[in-house]
């Protein structure tokens, strides 16, 4: 089931309804409403930051685990944007949590269902803050911490920190099952959060790349364009150097001697995203000098007449 909100689609996962078929036929019917329900209130706190902050958001998925949000300038955001975009889920499971026994008073709710609905959205408040990638926690913490420190240490602390606390959760698991009771959720939670980490790991320098290019985009739209220079040795691979391009600006790399004494040429943003996708093992100076055969290449094209320029 689809429906639009203006121009983003939001739709359920298809075992969403089938979780609750299963839950009404076991009799937890009851308990999983107000979880759905913490849920979309969750999720309305992102769609309303996100309309406040004028964040295009094309689509939303809403799924058993939460919602998987498509934000498609989301990196060409400010970090402020990002920050307050993140934490507006959990501000809205807290207004969830002080609004329950108002609407119990109000005869809204009944005394059950007030308590499942506190215990659903300080469950996701309580989960969502946790400093790790993809939650909202993790989300703030990145944009707090890109305001500071380069990409890359940026990106290997919050890999580490998802790996850490998913280690801890299952290790809770671990521990009460030891104790002989069986608590799956931190477990759940856990290898989630390992898999997430493993997955940025793998793909997290094409969307670094990805990027860059979106913003520097964004800067030719608005037809200025801060530069910063970046200077490496010939034989530095392409992939040591792309953590240290700054997000918002555009680059161009200038590639020396061994020595560092004399520069050989300018690899310009393009043609270094272009080579991190495709042989980042490759040193600077091979690079630079195919985009200086391509240079040649173009510049000398033979015209009619067999006359050349």
């Amino acid at each position: 089931m689809t429906l639009r909100l203006g121009s983003c689609r939001v739709r359920a996962h298809p075992l969403l309804p089938l979780l609750f078929l299963v839950g009404a036929l076991s009799g937890m019917g009851e308990r999983l409403l107000p979880m759905l329900a913490a849920l979309l209130l969750h999720e309305t706190g992102h769609l309303l930051a996100a309309h406040l902050l004028r964040l295009r958001v094309d689509a939303l998925e809403i799924t058993p685990i939460g919602g998987i949000m498509t934000l498609p300038n989301l990196e060409t955001a400010p970090p402020l944007y990002r920050f307050l975009l993140a934490a507006a889920g959990p501000l809205f499971s807290l207004l969830g949590c002080v609004l329950s026994p108002l609407l119990y008073r109000q005869g809204i709710i009944s005394f059950d269902m007030t308590g499942a609905f506190i215990h659903a959205n300080l469950a996701l408040l309580l989960i969502n803050l946790l400093p790790a990638l993809p939650l909202d926690g993790g989300g703030m913490l990145r944009a707090i911490l890109n305001q500071f420190f380069p990409g890359k240490e940026t990106a290997r602390w919050m890999n580490a920190a998802s790996s850490a606390i998913g280690l801890g959760l299952c290790g809770i698991t671990l521990f009460f099952a030891v104790q002989g009771k069986i608590v799956f959720a931190p477990a759940f939670a856990g290898l989630y959060l390992l898999y997430a980490a493993a997955m940025e790991g793998r793909h997290g320098t094409a969307k670094y790349v990805t990027s860059l290019i979106a913003r520097r985009q964004k800067l030719e739209r608005q037809r200025v364009l801060p530069v910063e220079t970046v200077a490496a040795g010939a034989s530095v691979p392409v992939r040591s150097l792309l953590y240290q391009l700054t997000p918002g600006k555009y680059h161009m790399i200038h590639v020396l001697t061994p020595d560092g004494m004399t520069r050989l040429g300018v690899i310009e943003e393009k043609t270094f995203c272009e080579a991190v996708l495709s042989r980042n093992d490759e040193p600077l100076g091979s690079i630079l000098m195919e985009a200086e055969q391509e240079k040649t290449a173009v510049s000398v094209q033979p015209m009619a007449g067999g006359r050349t320029v």
